[in-house]
């Protein structure tokens, strides 16, 4: 069920980082082409709040590797789409265009990839200590 609701979490959050990036990614591009520098911090405060959701994604390791992973397929896949068809995800917007045609969402899967095995999971709790481990009884040594 944790891997279920770990897919879940990187699809959606992987959409929703990718909408808000690609958006900051127009932005910002647009306003350095024409140098219209005003809106290039808005662009790139966009750009920051997509890696913060993409982070929380690889820090959803921690539930199930699947997270990060399932992020990791969905930014490959679509920066590969763009190997073939260039022009295709300038449809979703002209930031996402550029998101995936120049192929940082291969430098985010890679990233990705390495954060579902790199992240600590959680761990089951821990049962009473074995009955070696609590040393040797105390009192007097009787011969």
């Amino acid at each position: 069920m944790r891997h279920l609701v770990g897919i879940v979490v990187g699809i959606v959050g992987t959409v929703v980082a990718l909408a808000v990036a690609g958006a900051g990614m127009g932005i910002a591009y647009e306003g350095m082409m024409r140098m219209d520098l005003d809106r290039v911090p808005s662009g790139s405060g966009l750009l920051l709040a997509g890696g913060l959701l993409l982070g929380g994604v690889a820090l959803a390791a921690r539930l199930s590797p699947a997270a990060p992973l399932t992020a990791a397929v969905l930014l490959a896949s679509a920066s590969a789409w763009t190997l073939f068809d260039p022009q295709a995800p300038f449809a979703l917007g002209r930031g996402l265009g550029y998101l995936l045609g120049l192929q940082y969402g291969m430098l985010l899967a890679g990233l990705l990839a390495v954060a579902a095995f790199v992240v600590p999971r959680r761990r089951a709790e821990p049962g009473p200590p074995p009955s070696w481990a609590h040393g040797p009884a105390s009192g007097p040594v009787v011969h």
